[in-house]
């Protein structure tokens, strides 16, 4: 966004480490600022990684003109599909949040921030799990384990292949929560929709069911305590012989991924 009482026409620059390919269209952005009202324009920039870039955090350099900004790309493995599964994900390295407890240790999860979390006792065992005809790995539900991954704008990496559908259990505290969920392609294309997820005790919005309900919820320092609560479950389409390389979840810490399948 720029604003000046004169005439100008930013050029966009951006830089990255050594061997990686950085470009930026339009170079120079495509407007003249002629008055001391602000006008915006976008420039697109493309990192292409080299093969072998080791994990980690490695910073982009952009300039429009003299205003500089640094921006990081992270490097990370793709998640796996669990063994004898279509492709169940095995999310153990993006969990984040410890979202159970039990009557005996009511203070060890904190779903909703707010001290209730889920009865560990009527979570499936860590292992695969059926729900509307659809196999997930389910996370640990025991001790202080990370059962949910809390949804912050992250991208996920996922193995590489042509699948008909994303398969989501997932639920929300203080909601019900719309965001967008972006599918990512090899090919760099992408699709974004947006998702409707209900509050843990509410019922499943348009398009999603619940696919585990549970008469009750434990409150930390007290135990057992109501009202009811569930997961669901949605289907999200991936496009017809493209191969998948990511699902980028929307940017709200109230919605929490349980499992995820693709199909």
């Amino acid at each position: 966004m720029a604003q000046a009482p004169t005439t100008i026409r930013p050029t966009v620059t951006a830089t990255g480490p050594a061997g990686w390919k950085v470009t930026v269209k339009p170079k120079q952005l495509p407007y003249l600022v002629s008055s001391n009202l602000p006008v915006s324009a976008t420039a697109t920039v493309t990192v292409k990684v080299p093969t072998g870039v080791a994990e980690g955090s490695y910073p982009i350099s952009v300039k429009v003109d003299e205003v500089a900004l640094t921006g990081n790309v992270v490097i990370r493995p793709a998640l796996s599909c669990v063994a004898g599964t279509a492709c169940a994900l095995d999310l153990t390295p993006e969990l984040t949040r410890d979202g159970t407890a039990t009557v005996a240790s009511p203070d060890e999860g904190n779903f909703d921030t707010g001290g209730w979390s889920f009865d560990a006792a009527l979570l499936p065992a860590a292992g695969p799990v059926t729900w509307d005809g659809v196999g997930y790995q389910a996370p640990d539900p025991t001790g202080t384990a990370k059962n949910f991954v809390t949804a912050t704008g992250q991208s996920l990496v996922l193995p590489a292949g042509s699948y008909s559908s994303l398969n989501v259990v997932a639920t929300t505290h203080n909601g019900p929560v719309s965001g967008a969920l972006t599918i990512g392609y090899a090919d760099g294309t992408s699709e974004t929709q947006t998702i409707t997820v209900a509050d843990w005790c509410g019922s499943p919005t348009a398009g999603t069911s619940a696919v585990l309900a549970m008469p009750h919820r434990i409150k930390a320092g007290q135990g057992v305590d109501g009202p009811p609560v569930s997961l669901f479950g949605l289907r999200v389409p991936v496009s017809a012989g493209k191969s998948i390389r990511s699902v980028t979840l929307p940017d709200d810490s109230r919605l929490n991924v349980y499992a995820l399948t693709l199909q």
